[in-house]
């Protein structure tokens, strides 16, 4: 009982610990007005051009000369559209100061603030500020990877057609500005949006071609060089509160594979979800993104290896096999978090994932080594990535067809 009471009384602290730190900023009170501010870019820029948006952590407010301090982030709407900012640059942005406005299906407010996020500055003037303020070390960790990866998009534009090369863009790096919205349309209507989303499913994929390449060795080799691939992607495709909070989950589904007892493996996820939502309890019923990476995982370690058994006949060549089935498992176990987030449900996903999910090891793999060994010899690059290509066509090529099936998608 007394447990119970702790634990009740600790959730009710956490909850409003959350709301009072989400009022606390001191940003707001200038909202409505137009204004300068002074502070650092944090994020990767969001939207297609010629607009923009930059996340800004706010040093300074500029009023008539006056330079206040003031802490808080805002995001900054850039219609300028070059040069294009990258994290850690300093800048001074002129605009309207507003409040982010919700719609009828989407609450733009909570989706914000689960980032520090409470004001929007709309159609900023930015110009290039340096401020006496020194960057912090994670940013510069941050700028560099951002720097990589941009070249790495780079070199995967210049060696692969579109939509594909977007396609394996988004699967590699989880970077979806390059999608035309019919390709975005065809995805979220075929129940193929997961694969291009940095979740909980799209690192299970990474774990099952690991797990798939590495099957001449024992379960218990297999776990370091899995650990190491999930931080080292974590790392690459930036490294951000969502992406972390995906690689943690990955690492809890390794893990649960290790322990082999499903008792021990559902206390981990468990503890694993509590030291989370103590740390951000908002993100329990506010962040999409941690109810499907949790449900993923749990579909993975629950669901998982029941289809792994029923797809003993697939071959575990790249590991389409384990991808296979973790793919498929986590899709079941998201059902439920789709359908009351986003409103609908894909009656096609079904068939979509089992005809796409054995070609996104391919494509995933084979596109990597391609547009690494077009660094080397872009010829070769080429010769390479050409099954990849075909692998991300073959799922283009499947969304497109199947999403125009009548009631592929319906609204509830």
């Amino acid at each position: 009982m007394f447990t119970i009471s702790l634990s009740i009384a600790l959730a009710l602290w956490t909850v409003a610990h959350a709301t009072r730190s989400l009022q606390s900023q001191t940003i707001p009170s200038y909202a409505s007005q137009k204004i300068t501010l002074l502070g650092t870019v944090t994020g990767d820029p969001a939207g297609k051009p010629p607009s923009a948006l930059y996340p800004l952590a706010v040093n300074l407010i500029d009023q008539s000369g006056t330079l206040i301090p003031v802490t808080g982030s805002v995001l900054i709407e850039d219609f300028g559209g070059w040069p294009e900012y990258r994290i850690g640059d300093q800048i001074r942005a002129e605009g309207m100061l507003e409040l982010p406005k919700n719609s009828e299906d989407f609450n733009y407010t909570h989706y914000l603030r689960l980032q520090g996020i409470t004001m929007i500055l709309k159609r900023a003037k930015i110009t290039s500020a340096p401020t006496p303020n020194a960057l912090r070390p994670t940013i510069h960790l941050r700028r560099t990877l951002q720097s990589t990866r941009l070249w790495f998009e780079s070199r995967i534009n210049r060696l692969f057609p579109e939509p594909e090369a977007a396609l394996i863009t988004g699967l590699l790096t989880g970077e979806r500005r390059g999608f035309s919205k019919r390709l975005l349309d065809d995805f979220a209507a075929t129940g193929l949006t997961h694969l291009v989303a940095i979740s909980g499913t799209n690192v299970t994929i990474i774990i099952g071609i690991l797990g798939g390449l590495l099957f001449w060795l024992p379960l218990k080799w297999r776990f370091f060089p899995q650990i190491i691939a999930i931080i080292l992607f974590t790392l690459f495709v930036g490294a951000s509160a969502s992406v972390v909070r995906a690689g943690v989950m990955g690492i809890l589904g390794v893990l649960a594979l290790q322990l082999g007892r499903i008792r021990d493996t559902r206390l981990a996820i468990l503890w694993t979800a509590f030291f989370m939502t103590l740390f951000k309890p908002e993100q329990l019923w506010w962040d999409a993104g941690f109810q499907l990476s949790f449900a993923a995982v749990i579909g993975v370690t629950e669901i998982g290896p029941r289809l792994q058994r029923a797809f003993a006949k697939v071959p575990e060549t790249l590991g389409l096999r384990d991808s296979l089935a973790a793919t498929l498992a986590a899709q079941i176990t998201t059902l439920p978090v789709s359908i009351l987030t986003f409103g609908q449900v894909s009656l096609i996903a079904p068939l979509s994932n089992i005809l796409a999910a054995p070609m996104v090891p391919i494509a995933m793999l084979l596109g990597f080594l391609g547009t690494m060994m077009s660094v080397v010899w872009f010829p070769l690059g080429q010769l390479v990535g050409f099954a990849g290509y075909g692998a991300a066509e073959w799922i283009t090529e499947t969304a497109r067809i199947l999403a125009k099936v009548p009631y592929a998608v319906v609204g509830l």
